[in-house]
């Protein structure tokens, strides 16, 4: 039989890795006291001599039996994969980013975009049986907006939130066209969001008994008859032991690390790819004389070949510090932004081999001077470290000599905030309406900024009109320099009795029963 660990589950990854994420305001330090656990975690038990029955027809995924399933304060990748199963999300986002129908069933954009009407889906009820009304999700996202919850920087453009006579409304202190795509938010019931497991409308809900811990349908759901499972185990692994026990059938579901380049050792697994919001780029230190001039920068930008970054990293190529799948995406106007021809624009910017031993020089008051440049990265992020090296190789092929400097995670963030760099490689994660504040307060630019705000504020053919603006502007001062979109992996074993339709925040989106393969 399996071994049979507990657990509970989890809201966002902000990124990890090194992934420079600047802090972004938060909402108020909540003022009603926090209420005391009614639910612990159980003791979980680990049978050491436990024999393995990869045919016994038990579904398992993967848990930290150290964490909660509380969905605004969990921390662990592996619990928060358990989001979608136990809480339903206010809004649904798909995989191209689009807000669709979740609780709320439909909004209204008033003012401008300053205030949004919150219609909700009739019938919505909790596990416990107790049906889901506006006072819930008025304290959800109340919740979700303190100081402590993973949600509390998206969510910081919300002013007010009140009862509205035919659902929610909130109110915003400035306007925000996008704002659905920030409410993929967990509902839970009033008053049970400081427990280790809240009360949620989720497919499951969570239950322990001798033999361990599960997930079990909750009767509640609209989904529950057409749930491949009536019980979900839950398991403990070691990183390590990950690919040998999805091989082995042990676990029956494995997502892909953030910033590993590869899940080596996976054999005969279905995959599953999708896009995610987690963008890796580099920032440049605009006063560092190698790169002070704007038509170096753009040359580098030019020189790195998004294309074999991607075979590094496995995800989406971007010229632009938008997402290739949004509207606003131009790839025609981003190549125009750019030099084309190197040579060329090596001469009119007066960057070329002038003692001819095969790298590049640039003037600096009248004499010659080496291109070249230091490119800091975090040694403990698998993806960046790899990256870095490609980025490095490609432009000393091409003249620009880069002297690559891997540091550990202190060290990087810790010379970042001192400017002690040329260029750095990081990620981060981005929200799905794309605000680009935190990335802006990367390259230290105030213009770009008040371009970003003027995207995040429009909305149909005027936020067309103001991507575009934003990103010649980026692209012509190259001061962030967008690299490539990660992309999540998603692992099912081979010959299983049911599919999914994955996003990258909420894995089992649409789970549902299958012809055997």
């Amino acid at each position: 039989m399996k071994r049979l660990l507990p657990l509970l589950m989890a809201a966002v990854l902000l990124f990890s890795g090194c992934g420079l994420s600047l802090p972004l305001p938060t909402a108020p330090a909540p003022t009603e006291t926090p209420e005391p656990s009614q639910y612990p975690l159980p003791t979980f038990r680990v049978t050491e001599t436990a024999e393995w029955a990869p045919d016994d027809g038990v579904f398992t995924l993967r848990c930290d039996p150290e964490d909660t399933l509380n969905p605004f304060s969990c921390s662990t990748e592996a619990n928060r994969l358990l989001c979608g199963l136990l809480f339903e999300p206010l809004v649904d986002v798909d995989a191209e980013f689009r807000p669709g129908p979740g609780i709320c069933s439909e909004w209204v954009m008033e003012d401008e975009g300053r205030r949004f009407l919150l219609r909700l889906r009739s019938g919505a009820r909790f596990s416990d049986g107790s049906a889901l009304s506006p006072w819930d999700v008025i304290y959800s996202l109340n919740r979700a907006m303190e100081a402590t919850s993973v949600y509390a920087g998206r969510l910081s453009v919300i002013r007010d939130i009140s009862l509205a006579e035919d659902g929610v409304r909130i109110s915003l202190s400035s306007p925000r066209p996008g704002l659905p795509s920030l409410l993929d938010i967990p509902l839970v019931k009033e008053g049970t969001a400081y427990r280790d497991g809240p009360v949620g409308t989720g497919p499951y809900v969570w239950e322990r008994d001798d033999a361990g811990a599960w997930l079990v349908v909750n009767a509640s759901s609209p989904r529950a008859s057409t749930l491949p499972f009536d019980r979900i185990a839950l398991d403990a692994f070691s990183q390590e032991d990950l690919p040998a026990a999805l091989t082995s059938g042990r676990l029956d579901f494995l997502v892909s690390e953030p910033g590993v380049v590869s899940q080596a050792g996976v054999d005969g697994a279905v995959r599953r790819s999708v896009p995610t919001t987690i963008l890796y780029y580099l920032a440049v230190n605009t006063y560092s004389e190698p790169l002070a001039d704007p038509a170096r920068r753009r040359l580098v930008n030019a020189l790195i070949n998004r294309s074999t970054l991607t075979g590094v990293l496995g995800g989406d190529a971007t010229l632009l510090p938008l997402h290739p799948l949004l509207q606003e995406y131009d790839e025609k106007a981003a190549r125009s932004w750019l030099p084309t021809d190197i040579s060329a624009y090596c001469i009119e910017i007066l960057t070329e081999d002038y003692d001819e031993d095969g790298m590049l020089e640039y003037f600096r008051e009248g004499i010659p001077t080496d291109f070249t440049f230091r490119l800091l990265v975090c040694s403990e992020n698998e993806a960046s470290t790899a990256a870095a090296r490609s980025i490095a190789e490609m432009l000393h092929k091409n003249g620009v000599a880069v002297e690559l400097r891997m540091l550990n995670e202190a060290d990087f963030l810790k010379a970042v905030s001192r400017r002690e760099y040329d260029m750095y490689l990081a990620a981060m994660r981005l929200t799905a309406d794309f605000d680009l504040t935190a990335l802006c307060r990367a390259a230290g630019n105030d213009m770009m900024q008040e371009l970003n705000e003027r995207y995040l504020s429009t909305a149909g053919e005027e936020k067309r009109e103001a991507a575009y603006e934003l990103c010649a502007y980026a692209a012509e001062h190259s001061s962030l320099i967008p690299l490539v979109f990660e992309r999540r992996v998603y692992y099912r074993r081979q010959g299983a009795s049911w599919d999914f339709e994955p996003t990258w925040t909420d894995p089992f989106r649409a789970m549902a029963a299958r012809p055997a393969e």
